[in-house]
């Protein structure tokens, strides 16, 4: 009986790692569409990372530093259930430590999906301490969705500290490499704009990529200022700024819808992409309000994208 508690305990701490994952269909499949304004495209040449916004950061819960650190023991107590998101968790508090015995404990999940995806996670939490070995871990792994994704959380993990090496992380992230470079540089321009600007303005790749990028860095920032986040977008190419400011107000929708509108309409002949980014943002919770600012927007082309993705 007193283990019970317990076990609800570890549930709920390892929720926010794994609820990535089970999450999914509401992020980025809205955002590989919306975000770049290229429903077609996205769809035809894009897959979907498994877990977007990558791993939960140190001191989070599942790392070994919160309230219900886990042992083997632990895991093995829990209901079968309840044991693989144990392991993987597990895993990762392990990570940084002990790789191999990490590496050990993924192979106790019980599906061939969940041990590469745990090594995916183990190759993200090495990634800070040891550059070569995670990298390592990621190009043995053997299913090509969680090799990418494992590159992809590398350049995750050092996006902040050493923004050349994140994104040329992206660049064997494979499926996902476009959807990489969104969110790298987003967390790159939330703590060193300069080098999230540099990046872009290289207008490295194909089209996608090239909007990727300006959108990745307009919705992050957003996330904290859309004040910011507009400031950052004038620093954008041309072309692109548009496209920037839909991310604007997709990450500013994410903590407010009604002020992410407000906010919108000081950005002059920009404020309808805002408002679209804002509406795209809406698709999965909202779709009745999505419809009505598609068809409040001025600016025929953002409206004439807005309502065919209402449609799709």
């Amino acid at each position: 009986m007193a283990s019970f508690p317990f076990s609800l305990l570890v549930l709920a701490c390892l929720t926010g790692l794994l609820g990535l994952r089970f999450g999914l269909e509401f992020g980025l499949p809205a955002l590989g569409v919306a975000a770049l304004d290229a429903p077609s495209e996205i769809s035809a040449t894009m897959a979907v990372p498994p877990k977007p916004g990558g791993l939960a950061p140190a001191g989070a819960a599942g790392n070994g530093e919160g309230d219900a650190a886990l042992t083997p023991s632990v895991c093995e107590a829990m209901s079968p259930k309840l044991q693989d998101t144990c392991w993987q968790a597990l895993a990762r508090q392990t990570a940084a430590a002990d790789p191999e015995e990490a590496l050990r404990v993924c192979v106790r999940l019980t599906t061939p999906e969940l041990e590469v995806e745990c090594q995916s996670d183990v190759g993200e939490a090495v990634a800070p301490t040891n550059r070569g070995l995670a990298e390592d871990i990621c190009k043995g792994i053997p299913m090509v969705k969680w090799r990418g994704q494992c590159h992809f959380g590398i350049g995750l993990a050092l996006a902040e500290t050493d923004p050349e090496y994140a994104i040329a992380r992206c660049q064997d992230a494979e499926a996902f490499r476009t959807f990489c470079r969104h969110d790298v540089v987003g967390e790159m321009a939330m703590v060193n704009l300069p080098a999230a600007v540099a990046i872009c303005a290289r207008e490295e790749g194909d089209t996608l990529t090239r909007k990727t990028c300006w959108h990745g860095a307009g919705k992050y920032l957003a996330r904290r200022d859309m004040t910011e986040a507009a400031s950052a977008c004038a620093q954008a190419t041309p072309s692109w700024q548009a496209q920037c400011f839909h991310g604007v107000g997709w990450g500013g929708a994410e903590r407010d819808v009604d002020q992410a509108l407000a906010s919108c309409a000081a950005f002059g002949d920009y404020a309808d992409n805002c408002r679209h980014g804002v509406a795209n943002q809406l698709k999965r919770g909202d779709p009745t309000r999505q419809l009505a600012i598609c068809e409040s927007l001025q600016n025929t082309e953002a409206r004439t994208k807005c309502l065919a993705f209402v449609t799709q």
